[in-house]
C-alpha cells in the first residue's frame, strides 16, 4: 500500500473555477512546459506546441513528442515517429495550468510564501498557518474566502514534511496534521495515548469557520462550501477515525505454511495521519455545524475499545471529488470513498457478506472519428485479501450518474455484460503472506476491449466507463472471499494508440482545370487536396488511377508524398499521341504514414483539345504563391498576367466562386491589375486567355494564402460590460459627449446598457482613418419611435446618421438611415470636400424599405470602401445587400469620427450645425483601415482546405447564459451557475437533499458531454426519482434574453418517455398578447420545434415555428439518444430556424415579430405548471443575436 497524497481532500471544483480564473494555484516555482520556440524545436525536445509540429519533430528525432495543445488536467497526447498518436487519460487530475498558460505537475509539497505555507502546485488556493494566531487554513476562490481556526489557542511552529505541516503538542500528547492535496486539503488530529484521548477537547473537537464563503451541512453529514454568490466550491466526505492496529488477520490471508515453517509474520504497512492501514480499526465520526462552529465527534464505541492501538487519528476527511469513479454495493449501503472495492468484503475487514463493484469513467471525446489501434486500462491495486493472484474482470458499463465516489444502484448496473478482459494479481500488505506485497497495476488490454472502444468512439461517446467485478462473464466467482480487492480511486488510466484515417481527397483538378473541362495538353497533371485530421504532421502519398472512358484498361501512377492538409499531384501523366479528342477520367486515394488508406475520390473527367491557346502566366509580388500567408482580407495587391501564346487578344479573370460577372481586359505583353482578395486563407484567382479566333485557353488557377483579418483601428463597445462605457477597447481615444449623456438599461442585453440618443447628442473622437483609402465601418443600431405619444410606432421623417467622419465642409462618409428613396439603410460618400449644394453623392442602400415593424429592433450595419476598385458595399445583419462604384477616387476627411450625427455645414465647430442626430440606441462601433469582407461579418471555422482558422464574426451573437451543470452532483440540489459574464442561476424545483425516490429533478453524471446534466420526472438508474408526481422543473428568477430581438437558444436533450403530451425543454415568456415568448420543445406527436410568439395585430397571438425533419420515436427513446437542438429567431427577416445536431431543418417559421418578455426562463416545463419534460437536458446556452448556419454547426461540433 503506497500512500497517495490525493487520498483525502477537501475539494476545489475547478470546473467552476475555470470560468472565474482559468487556472489552478501554483506557488512561485520555476516555469516548465512552455510552448517550445524555434530554437527548441530545432533540438530534439519532448514537447511541441501543436500536433503538426509534434509529428514533424517525432519523425525527425525518432521519439515520441507530446502535443501541448492537447494537454489537460487529465490527459496527454503524444505523437510517435511512425505518426501514431497516443492518448493517456487519468480519472484524476494530474497537472494544473498556471496563470501564464503553462502547466505544472500537481505537487502539493509545502513551501513558505507571504508568511503562510502553500502547496507548490495544486488545484486549490489553500494556505496553512506557520504558527501563532490566525487561521489554520485559508481557502480563496473567485473572490470569496473560507477560514478554519484551531480553537485551543495559538499554534506552535509546524514541522513540514512534504505536503504535511505537523503542529506538535497542540494538547498534551496530541499533534495536529494539515496536508495539502491535489484539490484541497485535509486535517487530522493525532492522539498518542489513552490519557490524551480522554481529554474533553478530544471528545468534541470544535473548529471555528470564517470568511464569506457559505458553509452548509446536508443530511448525510457532507459539508459543502460555496462562494458568496452561491457557486459550489468544495465538498467533504463523511469523517472517520482509525487506529494503528497491525494484526494481519484483520486484512487478509495469513499463510499457514509460513507459520508451520516457524516464520514470524511480519508487521504490515502502518497507519499514518494520511490514511488508515488495512489492519486499522475504524469508525465513522460525527460532524455538526452550528453557526460558525464545526464540531467533530469521535465514535464513542471505538474510543472505548480496549483493543485500540495508539496513536489514533481523527480525520474530518474532506474527500476529493474530481476523480471520476463510483461504486455499487449489493446491500445498498453507503461506504467511505477512500478506496474502490471489488468482490465480497470479508468479515474481518468489516464485511457482512456484501459484494462490491467499482466503476471508472475515462474521457474519450478527443478520439471521435479516430481509428483505434490499441487500448489498455491500468488501475493500481492497493490491497488484496489473498496472498496469491486471484481474478478481477473488467466490463464496459453505462456512464457514471452520481458524484465522484458516489454509490450507484446495484440492480441497475448489471454485471457481467460487455466483458472486456480479466487480470489476476495480489497486493496483500497486511503481513500475513510472509512479506509485504507491493502495489501492482491491473492491466486490461484485450482485442475485445479495443473493438468495444472503437464502437464507443464511432458512436461519439464522450466517456468510456469500465466496471470491475470479481465475477467472470458467466457471473461466477463473486462470492469467493479470496477475490476481495481494493483499488486506488485516483490511480486509473486509459492508454489508447490511434490514427486518423485520411479523408477522401477533394478539390480534384486536371492541369488546373475543373472536372469536366477541356484541356489543351496530352500530358496532364492530376491534383487533389490530401486531407487528414492529423494535420500537416502526417504525410500522405497519393495513388492515382486513370482511364480512357469507354475502355476497361486502367493506368496507375504513384503521386507525391505531401504533408496532410495540402495539395499533392500525380506528376505528368503521358496520354500519348492518340489523346486528341478523347475523354478520360481519373480518381485518387491516399495512404498515411501509419498505413491507413482513404476511400477513393469520385471520378474526375476531362477531354483533350490540343488546338487551344496556352493559359496565361499569373504572378504577384504582394500575394506570391509561396505557401505563406500575406496581406490580409480587404487589403489590395497587384497581380500580373502574361500571355503564353502569340495571338492572345484578351484576358478574362475573376475570383473562384465569384457570383458576379468576370472582368475582361485587352491583352498586352503584360497586364497588371489591382485586386482585393475576398477572404482570408486560401484564395484562387482564375484567369484565362482568348485568342484572335475566339478560342479560350485553359484557366490558370493562381492559388495563394491571405493572412488572417487585422483588428479594427478603433472599437468602442459602448456598453457597461467591464465598465467599457465610452472607452476604446484597446486603450485608444475615448469618445467625448456633446449634449446629454444617457444610457438605456436592458435595451439590447438584459443586465447591460447602451447609449440612448434623442436627436440632440453626439459622440466624437479623433481617429486616423483615411477615407481616401480603403476603410470599413460597423455598428449596431436601434431605431427609436419618432412620435412617442402615439401608441403605434412611427418612423422618423428625417435622416439619421449613426457613424460619420467629418471633413471641413461635409462628412467623408455617412452610415445610417435615409429617406431619399424611401426609408432605407444607407452608406453614402460625397465626391469632394465641398459644400453639399455643389457636391455629388454616391449612395448604396438596402433594397427593402423600412417599416414601423423595424422601430425598436436592433440591426447591424457595415460599410466597406475598396479604394483599389472604388467599390462601396453595404451589409445589413451580415448580408451584402447593395454595392456601387464611385466615379472618381476618394478624398480624406481629416476631422473626428462622429457617432449620432453628420456634417453638412461649412462651420463644423458649431454643434448647432451638426445634423442627422440619431433617435434610439447605438452600440459596438468599429473602424478599420481596410475594406471589409464577408468573412469579417460572419466569421470562419478551422478549414484546412481553405487555410482558415476559427475567427468569430463581427455580428457573432453574445452569450447571455451557459449552463453545462458541471459540479452539479457535488452541490446536491444547489442552483446551477451560468458560466458567462452575468452568472445567472438556475434553481431546481422538486429536488431533495439527500436524493430520494420522491424527487422529480436532480443532477446526473450521465451528461451529453463528459460531465453532469439535469434529469426531470423519470426514474433514475441509481434509485432516485420514479414517483408518480411528475412536476419537476428548473427556472431563473428573472428573464435571461430579450425575446423581442434576435436570439439563439440551444440545448442537448434526451427524451426518456413519450407520453403523448407536449414536453418543453426551454421556454421564456408568459405567452399572451401583453408580452412575447420563445420555446424549444417537443410537441405531442414527437416533432421537435422552436417557436416564437407573435402578436397578430388584432389582440391575439400565434406561434411562428420551425419543425424538425423527423420526430422523436420510441426507438430513439429506447436507444437513450441525445440530440442537440439550436433554435434561432432572426428579427431582421422574421425567420425562425431549427438545427438538429447542427443541421438546418427544412420547415422554417416566417413572419415572426417577437416581443420582449418579463418572465423568467423555465427549463423542463411551461412556467412550472404543465408540459413537463420526461428526460434529461444539458448544455443549455442562450445568446442575444441570431446564429448563422456556420455558427450553429460549430456550436454542435464544439458541444462535446
Amino acid at each position: 500500500m503506497t500512500v497517495s497524497w490525493r487520498r483525502h481532500a477537501f475539494i476545489w471544483l475547478t470546473s467552476i473555477s475555470a470560468v472565474v480564473s482559468g487556472t489552478g494555484f501554483v506557488a512561485e516555482v520555476p516555469a516548465a512546459s512552455a510552448a517550445p520556440g524555434p530554437s527548441e524545436q530545432a533540438a530534439c525536445v519532448t514537447e511541441a506546441p501543436d500536433e503538426a509540429a509534434a509529428a514533424r519533430l517525432a519523425a525527425r528525432c525518432g521519439r515520441a513528442v507530446e502535443v501541448l495543445s492537447e494537454r489537460t488536467e487529465y490527459a496527454q497526447v503524444t505523437v510517435g515517429p511512425d505518426g501514431v498518436r497516443k492518448l493517456v487519460a487519468s480519472v484524476a487530475p494530474q497537472r494544473v495550468r498556471r496563470a501564464n498558460g503553462t502547466w505544472a505537475a500537481i505537487d502539493p509539497s509545502l513551501r513558505p510564501k507571504d508568511g503562510r505555507l502553500v502547496p507548490a502546485a495544486s488545484l486549490a488556493d489553500v494556505s496553512f498557518s506557520t504558527g501563532g494566531t490566525g487561521p489554520l487554513v485559508t481557502w480563496r476562490e473567485a473572490g470569496s474566502s473560507f477560514t478554519l481556526e484551531w480553537p485551543l489557542g495559538p499554534l506552535p511552529a509546524p514541522r513540514v514534511d512534504g505536503a504535511t505541516a505537523v503542529y506538535p503538542s497542540v494538547l498534551k500528547d496530541v499533534n495536529l496534521h494539515v496536508t495539502a492535496t491535489a484539490e484541497g486539503y485535509t486535517h487530522v488530529v493525532e492522539v498518542l495515548t489513552p490519557e490524551a484521548a480522554a481529554q474533553p477537547a478530544i471528545r468534541a473537537l470544535r473548529f471555528r469557520t470564517g470568511g464569506d464563503m457559505k458553509v452548509t451541512r446536508d443530511a448525510t453529514g457532507t459539508v459543502r462550501l460555496a462562494t458568496a454568490g452561491g457557486v459550489p466550491v468544495a465538498n467533504s466526505a463523511p469523517a472517520r477515525m482509525w487506529d494503528s492496529s497491525t494484526d494481519p488477520s484483520r486484512a487478509g490471508e495469513v499463510l499457514a505454511s509460513a507459520e508451520a515453517r516457524g516464520l514470524a509474520v511480519p508487521a504490515g504497512e502502518r497507519a499514518t495521519a494520511e490514511e488508515a492501514a488495512v489492519t486499522s480499526r475504524s469508525a465513522r465520526v460525527g460532524v455538526a455545524l452550528s453557526g460558525a462552529e464545526l464540531t467533530i465527534t469521535p465514535d464513542a464505541k471505538l474510543m472505548a475499545d480496549p483493543g485500540l492501538t495508539y496513536p489514533i487519528f481523527i480525520d474530518p476527511e474532506f474527500e476529493k471529488q474530481r476523480s471520476k469513479w463510483a461504486y455499487a454495493t449489493s446491500n445498498g449501503e453507503n461506504n467511505d470513498t477512500t478506496v474502490a472495492r471489488v468482490g465480497r468484503q470479508p468479515y474481518p475487514e468489516g464485511g457482512n457478506g456484501e459484494r462490491y463493484h467499482s466503476f471508472y469513467d475515462f474521457p474519450i471525446s478527443g478520439l471521435k472519428g479516430k481509428q483505434i489501434l490499441g487500448s489498455t486500462v491500468r488501475i493500481t491495486l492497493d490491497h488484496s485479501w489473498s496472498c496469491t493472484p486471484t481474478w478481477v474482470h473488467a466490463y464496459r458499463t453505462s456512464a457514471i450518474t452520481v458524484a465522484s465516489g458516489g454509490r450507484m444502484g446495484w440492480t441497475t448496473r448489471p454485471l457481467p455484460s460487455n466483458h472486456l478482459d480479466a487480470w489476476e494479481g495480489s497486493a496483500n500488505e497486511a503481513g500475513g503472506c510472509g512479506s509485504v506485497q507491493p502495489d501492482v497495476d491491473a492491466e486490461f488490454a484485450s482485442e475485445a476491449f479495443r473493438n468495444d472502444l472503437q464502437y464507443a468512439v464511432n458512436k461519439a461517446w464522450p466517456t468510456y466507463t469500465v466496471g470491475l467485478c470479481a465475477c467472470n462473464d458467466a457471473g461466477e466467482g463473486e462470492d469467493l472471499e479470496s477475490r476481495w480487492k481494493k483499488f486506488y480511486t485516483d490511480k486509473a488510466w486509459i492508454e489508447v494508440t490511434y490514427n486518423s484515417k485520411p479523408s477522401v481527397p477533394t478539390k480534384l483538378t486536371t492541369s488546373d482545370q475543373a472536372c469536366g473541362a477541356t484541356i489543351g495538353t496530352a500530358s496532364p497533371v492530376f491534383e487533389a487536396f490530401y486531407g487528414d485530421a492529423d494535420g500537416t504532421g502526417d504525410s500522405l502519398t497519393g495513388y492515382f488511377e486513370y482511364m480512357f472512358i469507354g475502355y476497361s484498361g486502367v493506368g496507375t501512377k504513384t503521386g507525391q508524398t505531401k504533408p496532410g492538409n495540402s495539395f499533392g499531384d500525380s506528376g505528368i501523366v503521358s496520354l500519348g499521341s492518340l489523346a486528341e479528342g478523347r475523354t478520360y477520367q481519373w480518381r485518387v486515394q491516399t495512404r498515411d504514414k501509419a498505413g491507413s488508406y482513404s476511400d477513393w475520390s469520385g471520378w474526375c473527367s476531362f477531354t483533350v483539345d490540343l488546338d487551344k491557346p496556352l493559359p496565361p502566366a499569373v504572378s504577384s509580388t504582394d500575394y506570391p504563391a509561396d505557401g505563406v500567408a500575406h496581406g490580409g482580407p480587404g487589403i489590395a495587391g497587384t497581380f500580373t498576367f502574361a500571355p503564353r501564346s502569340t495571338d492572345v487578344a484578351k484576358h478574362v479573370y475573376g475570383w473562384s466562386g465569384q457570383a458576379g460577372p468576370l472582368t475582361t481586359i485587352v491583352a498586352g505583353s503584360r497586364n497588371t491589375v489591382t485586386l482585393t482578395p475576398p477572404r482570408f486563407g486560401f484564395n484562387v484567382l482564375e484567369v484565362y486567355s482568348i485568342d484572335g479566333a475566339n478560342k479560350q485557353s485553359d484557366t490558370t488557377r493562381y492559388k495563394f494564402l491571405v493572412e488572417a483579418p487585422s483588428a479594427p483601428i478603433a472599437h468602442w463597445p459602448l456598453d457597461r460590460v467591464d465598465s467599457h462605457d465610452l472607452k476604446e477597447a484597446s486603450g485608444g481615444p475615448s469618445l467625448t459627449v456633446n449634449g446629454t449623456e444617457a444610457w438605456a438599461e436592458n435595451s439590447r442585453i438584459y443586465g447591460d446598457a447602451t447609449p440612448s440618443f434623442n436627436l440632440d447628442t453626439h459622440l466624437a473622437a479623433n481617429v486616423p482613418l483615411d477615407t481616401a483609402k480603403s476603410f470599413g465601418v460597423a455598428v449596431w443600431v436601434n431605431l427609436g419611435d419618432a412620435t412617442r405619444e402615439d401608441p403605434e410606432p412611427v418612423l422618423s421623417p428625417g435622416n439619421w446618421t449613426a457613424v460619420s467622419k467629418f471633413g471641413t465642409k461635409v462628412s467623408g462618409f455617412y452610415l445610417g438611415y435615409r429617406l431619399s428613396n424611401g426609408p432605407r439603410w444607407s452608406f453614402m460618400m460625397p465626391g469632394a470636400d465641398a459644400a453639399s449644394s455643389v457636391n455629388t453623392f454616391v449612395a448604396v442602400e438596402s433594397p427593402i424599405t423600412l417599416t414601423t415593424k423595424d422601430v425598436g429592433k436592433w440591426a447591424h450595419l457595415a460599410a466597406s470602401y475598396d479604394a483599389a476598385t472604388r467599390e462601396m458595399v453595404l451589409y445589413v445583419n451580415g448580408k451584402r445587400v447593395a454595392s456601387g462604384v464611385r466615379p472618381a477616387a476618394g478624398w480624406n476627411a481629416g476631422g473626428p469620427v462622429v457617432i449620432s450625427g453628420a456634417q453638412w455645414s461649412e462651420n463644423p465647430t458649431d454643434p448647432t450645425q451638426i445634423a442627422d442626430h440619431w433617435l434610439g440606441h447605438i452600440t459596438d462601433v468599429r473602424l478599420w483601415n481596410r475594406a471589409l469582407t464577408q468573412d469579417d461579418l460572419t466569421g470562419t471555422d478551422v478549414n484546412p482546405e481553405m487555410g482558415t482558422e476559427a475567427v468569430p464574426g463581427i455580428i457573432q451573437p453574445i452569450q447571455v447564459a451557459n449552463w453545462d451543470f458541471s459540479g452539479g452532483l457535488d452541490s446536491a440540489c444547489g442552483s446551477a451557475a451560468s458560466y458567462d459574464y452575468w452568472g445567472r442561476s438556475l434553481d431546481l424545483y422538486g429536488c431533495t437533499d439527500p436524493y430520494s425516490e420522491s424527487q422529480t429533478v436532480g443532477y446526473t453524471g450521465d451528461g451529453y458531454d463528459d460531465s453532469e446534466a439535469l434529469w426531470f420526472n423519470t426514474a433514475q438508474p441509481d434509485g432516485w426519482g420514479g414517483t408518480s408526481t411528475r412536476t419537476g422543473y428548473a427556472a431563473t428568477t428573472d428573464p435571461v434574453v430579450n425575446t423581442g430581438q434576435s436570439l439563439t437558444v440551444s440545448a442537448a436533450v434526451r427524451v426518456r418517455e413519450l407520453n403523448g403530451q407536449e414536453q418543453v425543454f426551454v421556454r421564456q415568456g408568459a405567452g399572451n398578447a401583453q408580452e412575447g415568448a420563445v420555446k424549444l420543445y417537443m410537441e405531442q406527436n414527437g416533432n421537435l420545434r422552436f417557436a416564437v410568439l407573435t402578436p397578430d395585430g388584432a389582440g391575439g397571438v400565434s406561434w411562428a415555428a420551425a419543425v424538425s425533419d423527423s420526430p422523436v420515436t420510441a426507438a430513439t427513446v429506447q436507444a437513450k439518444e441525445w440530440v442537440h437542438l439550436t433554435g434561432v429567431f432572426d428579427v431582421g427577416t422574421g425567420e425562425v430556424r431549427l438545427y438538429v445536431d447542427g443541421r438546418p431543418q427544412a420547415a422554417r417559421g416566417v413572419g415572426a415579430v417577437g416581443k420582449a418578455s418579463s418572465h423568467p426562463l423555465f427549463v423542463g416545463s411551461v412556467s412550472g405548471v404543465n408540459s413537463f419534460l420526461l428526460g434529461d437536458i444539458d448544455q443549455i446556452k442562450v445568446y442575444a443575436g441570431a446564429m448563422n448556419d456556420r455558427e450553429a454547426a460549430a456550436l454542435y461540433r464544439d458541444s462535446r
